[in-house]
């Protein structure tokens, strides 16, 4: 049952992250092709895993769980932008 559980919240978190990547407003910021394909690699990372949890229903360990959102909040945090991800303003 609490497999259960980690498994929707990792699936979500998942999810959520390759959407907030899709839906980066990129307008007005310098677009580099580095970034523009490690966007698309993320993006096909958490769909992708978010489809092998959904499906093939491997179990999710809170672990998992927890890596997953804690990935959410900081894509959350740089609004989706993958280069923040990387360079942070110090």
């Amino acid at each position: 049952m609490i497999e259960i559980i980690f498994q929707l919240i990792a699936l979500f978190a998942y999810l959520i992250c390759g959407l907030r990547i899709i839906c980066f407003d990129s307008s007005g910021l310098r677009q580099r092709q580095e970034y523009s394909v490690l966007a698309t690699i993320l993006i096909a990372a958490f769909i992708g895993q978010s489809i092998h949890i959904l499906f093939f229903k491997d179990p999710v360990t809170l672990w998992d769980a927890i890596f997953a959102v804690l990935l959410a909040v900081l894509i959350l945090r740089s609004k989706g932008n993958v280069a923040k991800l990387i360079w942070s303003a110090s």
